[in-house]
């Protein structure tokens, strides 16, 4: 018993640096100026897209010859499905861009493999940007699709007393967004920390492996949530 108690007191003493283990590590500073881990793991990660990218455009055929090009064009063709399902005809204008921002989150959420270096998405900042640049992009669409004029009425729609809650929609849309993404992604990274201090190492491997499929599940709604910002601007 005296064990278990000695145990239980230090993974206690421990809890209060628990925050510290979310904290990105700082490589270089120099007044405003600053690279952290969250900067180096983003560029690792926009590194590794692009080279992965590239591996798969490379040497296209009409008519695909290998197991490489096969699997991407039906990987490419049942995500154009599902987002055709949903907006339509636009599914076809969108897909590439949609799929380029689940391609993304994926890879953030998938960072924390490297060794201390801080998940891309469990920064707020990330998140944000993320959340606005999905957002402006819906937007665009949108006014592209039913024109300007029709957008700005549509705000009053369907008496002028919408209007401030509409306006208001424009800030809490790409604000939950980002929350959402955010909020799950460092609640997860607290929980894998935690589980890491607590249980024996069977546990942290199970656990990671949900790890895993959460961060599968956080990019897929991100990317399904402007899918729907969208499909409900253009109805």
């Amino acid at each position: 018993m005296g064990f278990i108690v000695d145990y239980l007191n230090g993974i206690i003493e421990e809890l209060p640096y628990l925050l510290e283990t979310t904290k990105p590590i700082v490589f270089f500073e120099k007044g405003d100026f600053r690279i952290s881990s969250f900067v180096t793991t983003t560029w690792i990660a926009m590194f590794l897209i692009i080279a992965f990218v590239l591996i798969i455009t490379s040497k296209l055929e009409i008519k695909p010859t290998t197991r490489r090009q096969a699997i991407a064009e039906k990987i490419v063709f049942s995500f154009y499905s599902f987002i055709k399902e949903i907006l339509g005809d636009t599914g076809r204008k969108v897909y590439g861009m949609l799929g380029s921002f689940f391609l993304i989150i994926l890879v953030f959420n998938f960072m924390w493999v490297i060794p201390t270096f801080t998940v891309p998405t469990s920064s707020y900042s990330t998140t944000l940007a993320l959340a606005l640049l999905a957002y402006l992009y819906s937007q665009m669409i949108i006014i592209k699709k039913v024109n300007l004029k029709n957008y700005i009425i549509s705000y009053g729609q369907p008496n002028p007393l919408m209007i401030i809650g509409n306006v208001l929609s424009i800030i809490a849309r790409p604000l939950s967004l980002s929350m959402r993404l955010f909020g799950n992604m460092f609640a997860g990274k607290i929980l894998d920390s935690l589980i890491m201090m607590t249980l024996p190492l069977l546990v942290p491997i199970a656990f990671s492996l949900l790890s895993i499929l959460a961060g599968v599940i956080q990019a897929y709604v991100f990317t399904l949530l402007v899918t729907m910002f969208i499909n409900e601007g253009l109805e």
